[in-house]
């Protein structure tokens, strides 16, 4: 058994996620041993060409071996949100042309219906724009590549003149920043934050990132003993489900008018009701993890981080409107900026 598992290991196999139970094999009537015998395994050939797989457990009808189904294929083609890549920030000139993009928005209204616009049209540019720099990328890519082989076969025959080896080096270098960015936007995905960027970790980052997708997809829910596939459903059906679990029903409150809580002195309340400075906000903005997932607007606190000089006086009015009228434009739920970050001692 440990020469299998060897073997596994070093072929680097990997064994899908398993539904329908923990146990293949059952032994005795009460089922009195029990054991997972039974499985497919997957190499990693197999998983770039299909992204979910997984396998199930069908009835035992005969055998003491329950049978496996293995299903693979593409995933449901939901609506598609924007997130921001964070392997963006990387390209030359991104941030000039954020910069301009910015200064070209005229929006009227409040703070934070401007702020929320602006986020908004930003939006529309940067997918325009990432469409375009993606394919850029790759075709920059395949040209580097070409022409490093023609050197490289132009080696076989002769030595390098100083001019081609110059060349050979340039090449190189630019290769190795594609591969940076690449390796970037996988990491994004992958929610890999313990792992640092480095050398080689592109393919660790893109596996992670198609299995947390696979460990993250529903493809059924048991609803009134009833079992819903169609996507449709699924998505009506947890809609309905929160809209309950978060209606108020209970009509009592527990009252604190006679509980004898300590209370902050005047100098204290003071200090805590103070608008915030530019400063602080930074600050707060520093200490948040640039590579989690984006708040519900699909921008993520790196964005901000290497933006701000851009989007700091439309940002600052916003808390300072805030702070003032203690309330949010409707439109704005989407694009709140949380400045308590989840650190001790902030």
């Amino acid at each position: 058994m440990k020469d299998f598992s060897n073997w596994i290991e070093e072929m680097e196999l990997h064994d899908p996620q398993l539904k329908g139970g923990n146990f293949t094999w059952f032994r005795g009537t009460n089922h009195h041993s029990a054991a997972r015998l039974d499985r497919f395994l997957y190499s990693r050939e197999w998983e770039e060409t299909f992204k979910n797989i997984r396998q199930t457990i069908m009835p035992r009808v005969t055998s003491d071996h329950s049978p496996i189904m293995l299903q693979c294929g593409g995933w449901w083609q939901n609506k598609s949100y924007f997130k921001f890549e964070n392997w963006w920030l990387k390209v030359d000139g991104f941030k000039g042309l954020v910069d301009s993009w910015w200064s070209e928005f005229v929006v009227e209204g409040c703070p934070d219906y401007k702020l929320s616009m602006k986020l908004k049209l930003l939006k529309q540019k940067l997918k325009e724009w990432s469409k375009q720099i993606g394919g850029e990328l790759g075709t920059k890519k395949n040209k580097l590549l070409s022409e490093l082989g023609d050197i490289d076969l132009a080696q076989d025959s002769r030595l390098l003149t100083e001019d081609e080896l110059m060349v050979r080096a340039t090449i190189l270098v630019e290769l190795e920043e594609l591969a940076k960015i690449e390796e970037s936007r996988w990491r994004q995905k992958s929610r890999i934050l313990w792992l640092k960027q480095g050398d080689n970790n592109t393919r660790f980052f893109q596996r992670m990132a198609i299995a947390h997708k696979r460990y993250n997809n529903i493809d059924r829910l048991i609803i009134s003993g009833e079992e819903v596939k169609e996507p449709e459903d699924i998505k009506l059906n947890m809609i309905e489900f929160y809209k309950k679990l978060y209606t108020e029903t209970e009509l009592w409150r527990p009252s604190f008018e006679y509980v004898n809580c300590p209370r902050i002195s005047q100098e204290e309340q003071e200090w805590l009701q103070r608008p915030f400075s530019e400063d602080e906000v930074l600050n707060i903005i520093k200490h948040c993890d640039g590579d989690k997932a984006p708040g519900p607007d699909g921008f993520t606190m790196s964005f901000f981080k290497v933006c701000w000089e851009t989007l700091k006086e439309d940002l600052m009015q916003t808390i300072h409107n805030f702070h003032q009228k203690e309330t949010f434009e409707k439109s704005f739920n989407a694009t709140f900026v949380a400045l308590i970050p989840k650190k001790h001692g902030a």
